[in-house]
């Protein structure tokens, strides 16, 4: 019985250690169906995050509570997703590389603490990026790995106007898990 378990354990890391992996893009690769989960749930994020963080919309706020700050106006978020600025930037620093993480924190600062509360910037208010894509319902198609060890999908997605559109997404691994290498809108 340990002989057999033994021998199990080795087939599932050999599997483990060779599903998802890539070489250089010239041959298909087998993704597994971990990674892929995976990648569905960073594409699902990015779609929450573009259609009401920082893209078409904003985390809702109570405008009633708003302080101002030099001539800026904040109002304080009152959301049931993300309550905090450390739960913001953990869910960015979680889905996407650390320098689009940054960016999107802070190119143009819309989401600020304030005495340990979340608070956005009301001049942002109207955003000028309109909802594109309907992120509810995608398929993905792996594309290719390259050189730098990124990893390129197809993500067939709904526009707003009832058209499929494909995207291209790209991922790289940072300690063993895919983050998006951009934010996608």
């Amino acid at each position: 019985m340990k002989k057999f378990l033994s021998v199990l354990l080795s087939v599932l890391f050999v599997f483990a250690a060779f599903s998802g992996c890539g070489n250089s893009g010239k041959d298909k690769v087998f993704i597994g169906e971990g990674k892929l989960t995976v990648l569905r749930s960073l594409i699902s994020t990015n779609g929450f995050i573009a259609d009401e963080v920082f893209g078409a919309n904003h985390l809702p706020v109570d405008i009633s509570k708003s302080v101002t700050q030099g001539n800026q106006t904040f109002a304080p978020v009152v959301s049931d997703k993300i309550s905090t600025y450390a739960e913001l930037e953990t869910l960015l620093k979680s889905v996407y590389v650390e320098d689009v993480a940054n960016r999107l924190l802070n190119e143009p600062e819309k989401y600020v603490e304030i005495d340990g509360v979340l608070y956005f910037d009301i001049q942002y208010d109207q955003s000028e990026i309109k909802k594109t894509y309907d992120w509810s319902e995608f398929e993905i198609e792996f594309d290719k790995t390259s050189d730098d060890g990124s990893q390129s999908f197809d993500v067939t997605l709904k526009k707003m106007n009832g058209w499929k559109s494909k995207i291209e997404i790209s991922t790289v691994d940072i300690n063993g898990m895919p983050r998006l290498c951009e934010f996608y809108y």
